[in-house]
């Protein structure tokens, strides 16, 4: 009997995971991207055990050999250590260790090997009755396929096709994002000896004027270079609040109200602890590249998810179950989805994908069902060490 084709709609962390696993188990598979070339993607994010053991055997890399590679501390021979003191708001568990991970490395060491196609804007998506079902681009191209899995992200196009009803709802937490480079040298002085050998820490302001999150991280190391991260978050303030842009397009991201840098400024006068003061020192922090990022989830019904998956079309990661940048698991849940669903892939002719669906989907459930929550403890405040687990991408 014929293999089967399996075509994979978006080449980013998901997508990029379960090629690389199916290909440990001799299956190729072809990934079709929107972006006319790999994005760097150079960002630290929190990987647990319980998802990125999944990738060593992919990788055919021992722990260490994976955490000294992808680490956004390796080329100063770290390992990307969080300790407590900067998790002490993430429900984690017990012998689940966590580290920071460069995306854009992880990523770039998946590819490898991978057979993707770069600059492929899915325009719709046909599933046929006789088991081949199409991929239809911008370009006019159509593809056919088996099996195909929609890995392409919370705006996923794929699900968009199939389920023009999904909707992403948008919580009403204000969250600003900030990129920074800096000289490696005053990274070392000012920053590092306050960072508690760790890779990110975190702030709690609960002034009777002001109460928010602040949290700073690494990215990585790149010469005499250190690239870094901030982020600001607080619950919004109704409609009113000029912070607050639950509309905006993808492209509103960048327009920046100069109220936000009003609002760190009085903030930063209040009086921050280090590395917190240095970090938003107003004059700096007015050249950061800053994005204002909405805190989106989607929860699509398990019948809707079985419906095709029992035809052979299945959505992973964000794209099936898009979870808030700050306050989710999006990127460990993503890895988690992609390696069970190459293993069932790789068992048989005709996998059933829609059993896996029956699996995973109440652990989705079970994830999303902590959005609100999130949203709760932004909005009240409560002790972090009792807060819903928390990442920051």
């Amino acid at each position: 009997m014929a293999k089967q084709t399996v075509s994979i709609v978006g080449a980013g962390l998901s997508g990029l995971s379960l090629g690389r696993c199916l290909q440990r188990r001799g299956i190729k598979a072809t990934l079709y991207d929107r972006n006319p070339s790999p994005p760097p993607n150079s960002y630290g994010i929190s990987l647990y055990y319980e998802a990125y053991r999944h990738l060593l055997g992919a990788l055919d890399a021992s722990e260490s050999a994976f955490r000294s590679r992808v680490a956004v501390d390796a080329a100063v021979s770290g390992t990307g250590n969080i300790n407590n003191a900067a998790i002490n708001y993430m429900n984690d568990k017990p012998g689940n260790t966590c580290f920071r991970a460069n995306r854009g490395k992880l990523e770039e060491w998946l590819k490898e090997g991978l057979d993707i196609k770069w600059g492929h804007e899915l325009k719709d998506a046909v599933c046929s009755s006789n088991g081949k079902h199409s991929l239809i681009f911008a370009d006019g191209q159509t593809v056919q396929s088996d099996i195909i899995v929609g890995a392409d992200g919370p705006h996923s196009s794929l699900r968009k096709a199939l389920l023009p009803e999904s909707k992403l709802e948008v919580h009403p937490v204000v969250v600003y994002n900030g990129k920074r480079r800096m000289r490696r040298s005053d990274y070392e002085a000012k920053i590092l000896p306050n960072m508690q050998e760790s890779t990110i820490i975190n702030h709690r302001v609960d002034k009777p004027t002001t109460k928010a999150w602040l949290y700073f991280g690494l990215n990585e190391y790149k010469g005499d270079q250190v690239s870094v991260s901030w982020t600001y978050s607080r619950a919004a303030k109704g409609d009113k609040d000029v912070l607050y842009k639950p509309e905006r397009t993808l492209s509103g991201a960048k327009e920046i109200p100069q109220e936000l840098f009003e609002e760190l400024e009085t903030l930063h006068q209040s009086g921050l602890p280090q590395p917190f003061a240095e970090l938003f020192e107003p004059s700096v922090v007015k050249n950061d590249r800053i994005l204002h990022w909405l805190m989106r989830s989607v929860d699509v019904p398990a019948e809707e998810h079985l419906a095709f998956s029992k035809k052979g079309i299945i959505t992973i990661g964000d794209a099936a179950h898009a979870e808030p940048i700050e306050g989710g698991m999006g990127a460990n849940l993503a890895i988690e989805d992609a390696a069970g669903i190459a293993m069932l892939i790789a068992s048989g002719d005709n996998p059933d994908l829609s059993t896996w669906i029956k699996y995973r989907h109440q652990q989705w459930k079970t994830d999303l069902s902590d959005v609100p929550a999130l949203t709760r403890a932004m909005l009240t405040y409560p002790d972090l060490n009792t807060t819903t687990k928390s990442e920051s991408l």
